[in-house]
């Protein structure tokens, strides 16, 4: 089986691409001419220089595959809405409408659990409504998950839908170095009281639960929560971050109501001014930090066989490992 994998430079696709050359799988990473593909290349993936919204180029990829895993996308809180639609939502459809016509053996989406609403869950299964959030990002997953679906419901075409939490791992090169910047500066604190259940999944757990997906007849159709399922409150993952780093464990507690006054401010501030990058508190920020995020991954266990094999600790030690040998944050 040849696979291709979108956004196969980037943290989430590279580790997926790792998972599938180490089964043995043939791999075809589509990546921009500006990208790096020497990670790509070592693992001994075969490049094609395409862009999600150049639909020959797109085509020409899918004709050489078997499975399409779209991992691809333009990510973070401050997109603009006319690129998150443009290369998240065009770009998907134009992936869609190749495998349709190249009758593709499998296609995988890699949404968010975003799509189900930036609001306390409590062991939410994959059952539930959309729920838009204001936030560019997370509102194009959710129109591309429907037309994810109405492929799959209505032309025939076998998808997967997987929604990873929030993401960790090695090969990040954006998220975790705002963290580790922000306990340096002694930023860091937490909006309530901190023992709020968060949905983390390591990259490597979440490319084994991709892989599953495209081994079983069980996952088409159907759409799978994926997150680590260790129940790890927001003040245990910082401790351990702080301990790892060795910085000072973060103490102090502002309120969810001061928060969102404060995250108000600095967007509207930002946004007015013209900044390129976000706030250090932002209202999609604010939402991760003090909202209750447990999911149910019941259904993913018991169809995918899929079992999380690393653990947080394990998972930020190897995060570190590779910052300390990358050094991926020099400037």
């Amino acid at each position: 089986m040849k696979n291709l994998i979108t956004g196969a430079t980037g943290f989430v696709g590279s580790h997926i691409v790792e998972k599938f050359r180490n089964e043995g799988e043939d791999v075809i990473g589509l990546a921009r001419k500006s990208s790096d593909t020497s990670y790509l290349e070592k693992l001994g993936a075969e490049i094609h220089y395409g862009d999600l919204t150049d639909y020959d180029s797109v085509k020409k990829a899918v004709a050489k595959s078997d499975r399409v895993i779209h991992a691809g996308a333009i990510t973070g809180e401050w997109i603009g809405k006319k690129e998150s639609i443009e290369v998240n939502v065009r770009g998907t459809k134009n992936l869609l409408d190749a495998s349709l016509e190249n009758k593709i053996d499998r296609f995988v989406f890699v949404s968010s659990l975003g799509v189900m609403g930036l609001r306390n869950h409590y062991h939410t299964g994959v059952d539930v409504n959309y729920e838009k959030a204001n936030d560019n990002y997370i509102d194009s997953k959710i129109e591309t998950e429907k037309l994810v679906r109405e492929y799959s419901e209505h032309r025939g075409l076998p998808t997967t839908i997987l929604r990873p939490g929030f993401v960790y791992g090695p090969q990040d090169r954006r998220l975790m170095k705002r963290m580790l910047e922000n306990f340096g500066k002694g930023r860091v604190m937490f909006i309530g009281d901190g023992k709020n259940k968060m949905n983390l999944v390591y990259a490597g757990n979440f490319a084994d639960a991709v892989y599953l997906s495209t081994q079983t007849d069980k996952a088409i159709g159907q759409i799978y929560n994926v997150t680590d399922n260790n129940g790890l409150d927001i003040e245990t993952f910082f401790y351990k971050i702080a301990d790892l780093w060795g910085f000072k464990r973060p103490t102090k507690h502002i309120s969810v109501p001061v928060a969102k006054v404060i995250a108000n401010v600095l967007e509207r501030t930002a946004r007015l001014t013209g900044k390129k990058e976000p706030p250090v508190l932002t209202k999609t920020r604010l939402k991760f930090l003090s909202l209750n995020l447990d999911f149910d991954i019941s259904k993913t266990i018991q169809d995918l066989g899929y079992e999380p094999r690393v653990s947080i600790d394990e998972g930020l030690r190897k995060t570190k490992e590779w910052i300390d040998k990358e050094n991926p944050y020099k400037k």
